[in-house]
């Protein structure tokens, strides 16, 4: 009877033991501010992409291939066995663009809703971002090095496509030439491409230049591009250690960390800075209203940290009450956030506020008139 007692005594210690180290390693571990929870939701292969449709309900995943999976169903279909680079929903959630990259070179193929491949078009180049313009209109970011003795030339590209009418149509961005030795130091970094991300609400991207001065660290060089027009708007300037930036739903507002030790919230547009925060802003993404934000394996509310997450790469839904957190092999679901209000402005208004933004970019206003302008606008 001892024996019998003293081996279950030993087999409970040593599964709360396990327990308990099972909890340390968890990256979210439940100890959340009252009001917030989180699960782990699916398993996905390390370091991959994923893209949360824009109801909220469903994920592209990679998880030893390309997977749709319903979150509140947990179930999953099948779309490819290859894995993704990419992978991006069109704004109403009709199409899943992704990108597969094989030999230096991309192909990007479109699903419709229930996982069936409708389109498909191969690029000669490593494609690096992916986004939607409208729901018709695809966009991939790029670059081509060619190297020389002197440096190497770096051009910065955007792919724009029409799926199933035609094939992509390349847009060079901008050209810069690096130092041998720079390049060297910052191949794995410079590899990210231009990170391009589309501006909420308007006819505009956002990406990211290198510069390279002789003699001078290099940096990147914060763009706007209006896609009509092809005139760019310089936003400032951030480390090539930074890890792009992350526009407000409306497209008022952009979050952007140097991946060093500052990351800050501005609104582009009239220059002016909201807040600046002492956190690198690795894997920054705003919510919807531009009010909370994830960073660094962290939740932020304006410049104040909530909580300690888990490190990975976030996505907030479209109402802002979740947040999607891929980490490691594991996909997790945060509830509880407070709901985004009042994130977008008035459909019968996105017309004239991307025309404002369109003259802004072309120095036709001044920050000042914009801000001017933009309150006559969105005023009732």
């Amino acid at each position: 009877m001892f024996r019998q007692r003293l081996t279950l005594l030993v087999a409970a210690a040593v599964s709360v033991l396990a327990l308990l180290s099972a909890c340390r390693t968890l990256p979210i571990d439940g100890r959340l501010p009252e009001g917030l929870s989180a699960e782990k939701i699916t398993s996905v292969d390390k370091e991959s992409p994923f893209a949360l449709s824009p109801d909220g309900n469903v994920v592209a995943i990679s998880s030893s291939g390309l997977k749709m999976f319903h979150i509140a169903l947990k179930e999953q279909i099948d779309l490819s066995g290859d894995s993704p680079e990419k992978l991006a929903w069109s704004p109403f959630g009709n199409f899943l663009a992704a990108i597969f990259r094989k030999d230096g070179k991309s192909k990007i193929t479109i699903y419709d809703q229930h996982g069936i491949p409708v389109a498909e078009a191969s690029i000669d180049d490593a494609l690096t971002s992916l986004g939607w313009l409208s729901e018709d209109e695809v966009f991939a970011g790029g670059m081509k090095v060619k190297e020389y003795k002197f440096g190497s030339n770096y051009r910065s590209i955007l792919y724009r496509w029409s799926p199933g009418r035609g094939i992509p149509a390349a847009d060079d961005l901008r050209n810069t030439t690096i130092q041998p030795s720079t390049y060297s130091s910052w191949k794995a970094a410079l590899g990210r491409g231009p990170l391009i991300e589309p501006v909420g609400q308007s006819a505009q991207i956002f990406y990211l230049q290198p510069v390279a001065p002789p003699l001078f660290t290099p940096y990147y060089r914060l763009i706007i591009r209006d896609i009509d027009t092809g005139k760019e708007l310089e936003s400032g300037n951030v480390s090539l250690n930074s890890e792009g930036g992350s526009f407000s739903a409306d497209g008022e507002t952009l979050l952007i960390g140097d991946g060093i030790g500052s990351t800050k919230l501005y609104n582009p547009w009239s220059e002016e800075t909201l807040f600046t925060s002492a956190t690198p802003g690795k894997g920054p993404v705003l919510s919807p209203d531009g009010t909370t934000w994830f960073a660094d394996g962290s939740l932020f509310r304006k410049s104040k940290m909530i909580t300690a997450l888990a490190p990975g790469v976030a996505r907030f839904t479209p109402d802002g009450s979740r947040l999607i957190i891929r980490s490691g092999g594991s996909l997790y679901m945060v509830t509880g956030l407070k709901p985004a209000e009042g994130a977008l402005f008035a459909q019968s208004l996105t017309a004239k506020i991307s025309k404002l933004r369109s003259m802004r970019v072309q120095g036709l206003v001044t920050p000042a008139e914009y801000k001017e302008t933009l309150k006559g606008i969105a005023t009732p």
